[in-house]
């Protein structure tokens, strides 16, 4: 009987995702990448948002994470030049301390509740950017260090709990009025640390598996595709704003999430 039990288990950490759901997993993983790719940020988030739908958070925000890293390397040397610096470094000791409290929540808290506060947090985040004001003035603004470590600090911990760091620390770098390169640069760069440590912490807490890493073996090609897609759109036209790109994306997903949570359970 045991080993009965122990087969089956070997069985399903052997099958990445049932076969209905590893076409509509891959197609999502590919288009993440492509908004990466073009903003900067937005893979983990639309990712997780997108794998809840058929797994639990404990397993789709590790798997998201997991792939945003993975599939970012390539980013990586370009970024390094382009980044702004002194506030990446703020930015990242804010996120180090609230990414301990992420893990510890994501571990605690259960599924249902879980999946509805990560898709009002990523809704709330996305609209934050559709209503916030453009700004004529195209000096970059000076670096305010306690603003600059609460902004990492609450993307560290919404990217731990729910890979949706991204509206937090997209409305602070807005703010700041940096040119998109910059901008894109620096999202990538804390993004690419804070996904590390989120998976760290997760790694300890247990919610990092094998099947973990076969599920993300077979969609890093279509999310490192998607990435190349969107690097490709972004060298031959950069966004004027990041406000009309990811936003929309990111309520239709979070809406997406809540009205199956409503209708389903």
């Amino acid at each position: 009987m045991a080993s009965h039990e122990r087969d089956e288990r070997d069985v399903m950490v052997s099958v990445p995702l049932p076969i209905p759901v590893l076409g509509p997993a891959m197609a999502l993983a590919c288009f993440a990448g492509a908004v990466r790719g073009y903003c900067g940020f937005g893979f983990a988030m639309l990712l997780a948002l997108g794998l809840m739908l058929f797994l639990p958070p404990l397993e789709a925000v590790p798997l998201a994470l997991l792939l945003d890293l993975v599939a970012s390397v390539a980013l990586w040397r370009r970024a390094c030049r382009l980044a702004d610096w002194t506030r990446l470094r703020l930015l990242l000791a804010g996120m180090v301390g609230a990414t301990l409290i992420g893990v510890w929540l994501i571990a605690s808290v259960p599924p249902a509740p879980m999946r509805i506060a990560i898709a009002l947090l990523a809704l709330a985040g996305a609209l934050s950017l559709l209503l916030r004001r453009e700004s004529t003035v195209s000096e970059a603004r000076g670096v305010r260090a306690p603003v600059t470590l609460f902004a990492g600090a609450a993307s560290g911990l919404c990217q731990t709990l729910a890979s949706s760091g991204g509206p937090p620390l997209m409305l602070y770098l807005l703010q700041q009025r940096l040119p998109p390169n910059t901008l894109r640069a620096t999202a990538i760069l804390f993004f690419a640390v804070s996904s590390s440590a989120a998976l760290i912490g997760l790694a300890f807490a247990g919610a990092l598996h094998a099947q973990t890493l076969s599920r993300g073996a077979w969609l890093l090609v279509p999310a490192l595709i998607g990435n190349a897609l969107g690097q490709w759109a972004f060298e031959r036209s950069p966004p004027r704003s990041m406000k009309w790109t990811v936003a929309p994306l990111l309520v239709a997903l979070s809406l997406w999430v809540l009205a199956r949570e409503a209708f389903y359970g």
